[in-house]
């Protein structure tokens, strides 16, 4: 089966290299034991997924769902990752005729077992934002990052590493040539340019280059600098190249505050997609 042999494929227990905070090398995280973690309390609400998507469609049934978009936390080390995804969920699910699904890195918060951010339920939450043949893509994923791939802090329950012939294969059974917008926001998350992730039907935008780290994992942050100069650009801008552009510049400007070596953020525009309207 396709999905169990791209299961195989993620690259587990890589050393891992975490992004920067206010200057310092955070220590990385350590990936998750084995053992399967003890039950806990949620003591957050649930995201409510499936109500906001059922919501936006029944609201207007004569009009299918124009985006599918899935958050992705993949670690749970610091509070920055799951903030982001909280907070672009938060702004998405405004928009009319969205299906949305979150996911986190942190049990404790989970709902279920299936809101977890590992390879199966990545796979599974992908499926269901993109059910509706008509429904462009967007993926946002924010974690820590290697030169090999985006961290999961709960792949197999112990931690491991999404290169990007598997998300690209993900992409490929589940958008396929429709509309794909790809937002990575990791350390050397330009690798997501490479490995046939630049297709026709795809924008990609990412938070740093394949050989440098980004910034902004400190324990005290709320944000990375990426996610921050991302969502705050966003209701400024009317073009995904001009939210580019516009991040882009904001995070040059709080590294070189720091005195940082730049992470110089990426962008890939597919030809089929140049002018595609944002949500």
């Amino acid at each position: 089966m396709v999905v169990k042999r791209l299961a195989l494929s993620l690259a587990l227990l890589l050393p891992l290299a975490g992004c920067f905070g206010s200057g310092e090398p955070t220590a990385a995280p350590q990936p998750v034991t084995a053992a399967a973690p003890a039950e806990t309390t949620p003591v957050e609400p649930a995201p409510a997924q499936t109500t906001h998507a059922t919501a936006a469609i029944a609201t207007t049934p004569q009009k299918p769902a124009d985006w599918g978009a899935l958050f992705i936390a993949g670690d749970n080390s610091i509070k920055a990752f799951d903030n982001a995804t909280r907070r672009f969920y938060a702004i998405i699910e405004r928009k009319p005729g969205v299906t949305l699904r979150r996911l986190t890195s942190d049990p404790s918060i989970a709902p279920s077992h299936e809101d977890v951010a590992d390879v199966d339920t990545i796979d599974s939450a992908l499926s269901y934002v993109t059910k509706n043949e008509r429904e462009k893509c967007l993926v946002f994923m924010t974690s820590h990052g290697t030169k090999d791939g985006f961290y999961l802090a709960q792949a197999s329950g112990t931690g491991g590493l999404l290169p990007p012939r598997v998300l690209d294969q993900w992409l490929d059974n589940h958008c396929g040539a429709r509309p794909t917008v790809v937002i990575v926001s990791a350390c050397y998350s330009g690798i997501f340019l490479k490995e046939g992730m630049e297709r026709p039907n795809r924008i990609i935008l990412t938070a740093a280059r394949a050989d440098r780290p980004s910034f902004g994992c400190g324990a005290g942050e709320v944000y990375t600098y990426y996610d921050k100069c991302l969502l705050d650009s966003w209701t400024w801008v009317y073009t995904w190249a001009e939210l580019y552009d516009r991040t882009k510049a904001c995070v040059a400007e709080r590294e070189a505050a720091l005195g940082a070596n730049p992470s110089e953020p990426q962008a890939f525009f597919g030809a089929d997609v140049a002018n595609l309207e944002m949500p």
